[in-house]
């Protein structure tokens, strides 16, 4: 059983698409307190709710505001992730995110996501280090893969078994994907 919370105050850090590929890929519910097309694209196991309860083998996906539901179910996760961008902004979010969180839970992990290229994700990591020496920062290039992922109902793994061409034009992605996976599979 696992409760894992995906929540940024940074809108368009690739949140939604992210929590419904580890929805998919863990065969987890994903709830969402946020309006979005999960539900269908994630049909039966995806609800969109204004106050979402505690539930076991979850993905929270939470807007960019941080309310009483969210931090009760915050409290209760296994496990926090940030995706976080290379933009000043979003830097700056995802640590004042934390910050936010950090009294309720102390299991965090943030996700560099769009990356164009190996200095975006030094920059992502030594930022978020500067405040934060413990949190682990994990990379994910760009790529249109989660956000096809959400929009055709499969999950980065599907698509790659479902197409060679997708397995192999995505194999840097699904590699640091599967790293990702890993890790939270580890933290459980």
């Amino acid at each position: 059983m696992s409760r894992i919370a995906i929540i940024t105050l940074d809108g368009g850090a690739g949140k939604t698409a992210l929590a419904f590929s580890l929805a998919k890929d863990f065969d987890y519910y994903l709830i969402s307190n946020d309006d979005s097309v999960i539900e269908k694209a994630y049909e039966g196991r995806a609800k969109i709710m204004k106050l979402p309860k505690v539930i076991d083998d979850v993905i929270y996906d939470f807007g960019g505001f941080v309310d009483t539901g969210v931090i009760d179910i915050i409290k209760a996760c296994d496990l926090v992730i940030v995706p976080c961008i290379n933009d000043l902004n979003s830097k700056m979010k995802a640590i004042k995110t934390i910050k936010q969180l950090q009294a309720y839970n102390d299991k965090f992990l943030v996700v560099a996501t769009r990356l164009e290229d190996k200095n975006d994700y030094k920059e992502v990591k030594e930022g978020i280090l500067k405040v934060f020496t413990d949190i682990p920062v994990l990379p994910l290039r760009k790529t249109k893969l989660f956000k096809n992922a959400l929009e055709f109902g499969q999950s980065p793994l599907e698509l790659e078994a479902e197409s060679k061409l997708i397995a192999y034009q995505q194999r840097n992605i699904l590699a640091e994907y599967k790293i990702l996976l890993n890790y939270i599979k580890e933290t459980k």
